[in-house]
């Protein structure tokens, strides 16, 4: 609810630090557009006649060549870059191909009705036209309160609001002492704008009278608990250097582990080309694994709430919303800490400081171990990880995304949500208080006059996997229990049914199995036991949506109601709600997507995997959220012929005297 808050405080640093942007040459036709690369393309489209300079940029990224071509692709062979731009003129939205290499605009199509992600100049427009709005100051001053603020969310879509075909934001407003510490600040409840963004036109003020004589949270400033006595530190160290190896721009290799990265706007982060080497073959596994999409809605009712459902990633952009890192807070003092490009939405550039940590770790656990009785000793090696993560502060939330590879060859993708919880003012005191339990229908009491309404989070991760090549197949692997009926011992067993998928859609669990995974395989390719190679997913967190599917918010975010969805790979489906989710009222991404059919088996195929939880919040969330994780697994399952880590030789310290 904060989102906006923290987007001004990005524009007021870009007039700094789109100057102190140093250009980088491309080195890789996976990197990601810089800072002359994003000037060129809006000189050229000015120059074609696309744009001028009222024109705004939602969007300008890298516009990768064919698949085909970004695999095939050798260190010093020459290679084209193309930007792919939204853009709005005039009030229009319009999608735009420019050929950085030949120099040249391909296209410019306008799109009728495309509402792309929010810009700041929209933040500040909403809100400093809402508070100039008289309706608004005679609330503020019904109320008798000083030091307000208000920061404009994202609207969502509810047919027959008489919003619709507007661009909309919605503006609920705090009161604190403190407005550097939003986590301190206080909502005023019933008090919302509804601002046209476009036309700077406040539509309506939501000021409820009913709720004018309850107070407000209390106690915030003199509720933090002080710093108990400080601990002995424990660090993250590396004695004798990293084993991290960085080149070119975001080139990365660790143990047998090699893969490209880049920034950017809307997914935060993308890898690309990540591959095993397997003795002296390096083996494709995945063409390009990101977050796709973020979703979250809140459980309350109420009018100033029920709207809050965030499309995080295509109303925001987790690159675009992305935290500089504090070292030893957020990674280990000795990690690689990469400054970021992104680019603004008025055709230039900012640099996101320590946006980027890369970091080796041991875990404290053995990577395998034996314990020999005869010998009276452990034979084992000690586990170690690399970690490439990257933070976005979306408002309230911080969301801290993980890439965690080991020397075992999995893969695991981890959220971790911490911040604060979004509150709300209410006249309950304590659950004994009348009136308790009716206020904390929709949410908990967490503090005094706090409540913290109950939400979802939701977080897809596109995974274009490449098992030994692009042609792969999806096999669920059903747990079948089975009678005995000749055994002298014994009743009962279980055994494994494979069963592969011929055609895209979601993904439904089998529930007359006793348990199931899923695994993509290579029906092409062979290892040396004659295996089909392959990767399984392991699933840690796999709530789905529970609101009804006419829903209006739920319409926009199909992709929430199974955990897993199977698709052909196809240029430009790269998001799981589709391009244009803001203020959307139809969903234009998986839905749309798997209703092709497309036959997936031995095909390219794309897994998209909904890592969804469902936050009752606590006391114990206030007035600080401790980071929950949340994570899904790239596993090897029939990849390799044995353990590839058994020749990964960790060095160790010497054991202590």
């Amino acid at each position: 609810m904060f989102r906006q808050f923290i987007s001004i405080l990005i524009f007021l640093f870009w007039a700094t630090a789109s100057q102190a942007v140093e250009p980088v040459a491309p080195l890789h036709p996976l990197d990601a557009l810089t800072a002359d690369e994003i000037a060129l393309a809006v000189m050229l489209l000015k120059d074609a006649g696309a744009a001028d300079d009222g024109t705004v940029y939602p969007a300008l990224t890298l516009k990768p060549a064919s698949k085909e071509a970004m695999r095939a692709w050798k260190i010093g062979t020459p290679f084209t870059r193309t930007a792919f731009v939204i853009l709005r003129r005039n009030l229009v939205t319009y999608e735009a191909v420019v050929d950085l290499t030949a120099k040249k605009v391909v296209s410019a199509t306008p799109k009728t009705g495309a509402q792309p992600m929010i810009m700041d100049y929209e933040w500040i427009k909403a809100r400093d036209t809402f508070v100039a709005d008289k309706r608004f100051k005679a609330a503020i001053a019904k109320r008798g309160l000083k030091n307000v603020f208000c920061t404009p969310n994202s609207a969502g879509t509810f047919p027959g609001d008489a919003y619709e075909g507007k661009r909309i934001l919605k503006i609920p407003c705090f009161t604190s002492e403190d407005k550097a510490a939003p986590n301190l600040a206080r909502p005023i409840e019933g008090l919302m704008g509804i601002v046209d963004s476009d036309s700077g036109q406040v539509l309506d003020v939501i000021a409820n009278g009913g709720v004018d004589l309850l107070p407000m949270p209390t106690g915030y400033g003199a509720s933090l608990p002080q710093p108990g006595p400080p601990t002995k530190p424990v660090a993250i160290v590396a004695p004798q250097g990293t084993n991290i190896q960085l080149s070119g721009n975001l080139e990365i290799k660790w143990a047998n582990w090699s893969l490209h990265a880049r920034a950017d706007k809307r997914a935060g982060l993308i890898l690309n080309l990540v591959r095993f080497t397997d003795g002296t073959r390096a083996r494709d596994v995945a063409y390009q694994l990101n977050v796709s999409e973020m979703f979250v809605p809140y459980m309350d009712p109420d009018p100033t709430w029920a709207y809050r459902t965030f499309m995080d990633a295509g109303e925001f952009g987790l690159g675009y919303m992305i935290s500089t890192l504090q070292p030893g807070v957020d990674c280990p003092q000795d990690s690689y800490f990469i400054d970021l490009t992104f680019p603004n939405d008025i055709g230039g550039t900012y640099k996101r400081p320590k946006a980027l940590c890369i970091f080796e770790r041991a875990t404290g656990n053995p990577a395998w171990r034996h314990y020999s009785s005869s010998g009276k000793q452990v034979n084992g090696v000690a586990q170690s990880e690399m970690v490439i993560r990257h933070a976005a502060t979306l408002g309230n939330y911080d969301y801290l995304v993980d890439y965690v590879f080991t020397p075992q060859g999995t893969i695991t993708m981890r959220v971790g949500a911490t911040g604060f919880d979004a509150i709300k003012s209410t006249s309950v005191k304590n659950m004994d208080d009348q009136g308790a339990a009716e206020a904390t229908k929709y949410g908990s009491l967490i503090a005094p006059y706090t409540i913290a309404p109950n939400h979802d989070h939701y977080f897809s991760f596109r995974l274009d996997l490449d098992i030994d090549g692009t042609q792969n197949t999806l096999v669920r692997d059903s747990i079948i229990p089975s009678a005995i009926a000749d055994s002298k011992t014994r009743t009962s067993l279980w055994t494994v049914r494979s069963d592969r998928y011929s055609a895209e859609g979601p993904i439904s669990e089998d529930h007359m199995s006793a348990g199931e995974s899923w695994r993509v395989l290579n029906p092409n390719e062979k290892t040396g036991l004659k295996y089909n190679p392959g990767y399984m997913l392991e699933t840690h967190h796999q709530a789905t949506s529970a609101m009804d599917k006419a829903d209006p918010p739920q319409r926009r975010a199909g992709f929430t109601a199974y955990s897993l969805w199977a698709t052909r790979y196809a240029e430009g489906e790269d998001w799981a709600a589709g391009l244009y989710p803001n203020l959307s009222t139809k969903d234009e991404g998986l839905p749309a997507y798997v209703a092709q059919k497309r036959g997936i088996d031995n095909q390219d195929l794309v897994l998209w995997y909904t890592m969804g939880f469902r936050h009752v919040p606590r006391p114990e969330d206030f007035p600080i959220l401790p980071t929950f994780w949340h994570e899904v697994t790239l596993r090897p399952a029939f990849f390799f012929d044995r353990d590839p880590s058994m020749t990964f030789n960790p060095g160790m310290l010497p054991a202590p005297q």
